[in-house]
């Protein structure tokens, strides 16, 4: 990896210090408790990556020999434990709060949630102290790894943050979950089969889909939490 990389390694923290300090002086000390709390569950939320990659490489699912072990390191060792380290907490300890009464101040914590996990999840990415990767183009991962995610935590987010204010949250839930679990799994395929036309179309892609949710999120007004 070119040592030029390794200045991404600011770019999460970066971005959630900036959040924190625009929306917290926004919405008050209430709220930028909850996104704390949001960063710090993103940290936390790597373990499952971890354990995931780990458990890949001693069954010798790491050796991606074929189109099918691609498929599952991508979208079940990366994408969904990913993605489900991040749900579990973002679900049942961040989104029950009475903090998040508009779903764009779920997308918001969702956003904070990705970023903690950035912080630890490209650090670890690059120092691979288990030799769990997969191989990578690393320098490319490493500058875009943060954008990415950050496009995950609003699927997420505005699935799961719709969801406390219906009475269908069970499936809103789970499309978030899965949903981002796809756009993952997705970009993780791209990279590993350096196929980067589809890495194009899913980046022009998945930020129109978000830019959509984004706009259909801030004008929700629910008329009860």
């Amino acid at each position: 990896m070119r040592p030029i990389a390794y200045i991404t390694l600011a770019f999460a923290p970066l971005i959630a210090a900036s959040v924190y300090l625009y929306l917290g002086q926004k919405y008050g000390q209430s709220f930028r408790k909850v996104m704390v709390q949001s960063f710090l569950c993103g940290m936390l939320s790597v373990l499952i990556l971890a354990s995931a990659k780990l458990l890949s490489t001693m069954l010798g699912l790491n050796t991606l020999t074929s189109l099918k072990r691609i498929l599952f390191y991508s979208f079940i060792t990366v994408g969904f434990a990913s993605e489900f380290g991040k749900f579990i907490l973002y679900r049942y300890y961040i989104i029950p709060k009475k903090t998040i009464d508009k779903p764009i101040h779920g997308i918001s914590m969702s956003v904070m949630v990705s970023l903690g996990f950035c912080s630890i999840a490209l650090l670890s990415f690059m120092l691979d102290p288990f030799h769990t990767q997969a191989l990578y183009p690393y320098t490319l991962y490493a500058f875009i790894f943060v954008p990415a995610n950050l496009i995950f935590s609003v699927i997420m987010g505005f699935f799961v943050s719709m969801g406390k204010f219906i009475k269908t949250y069970f499936m809103f839930a789970l499309t978030g979950l899965l949903g981002a679990t796809f756009f993952q799994g997705l970009f993780i395929f791209t990279l590993i089969t350096q196929d980067f036309k589809l890495l194009s179309l899913f980046a022009f892609g998945s930020t129109v889909i978000v830019f959509i949710l984004g706009i259909k999120a801030a004008l929700t007004e629910p008329e009860a939490a």
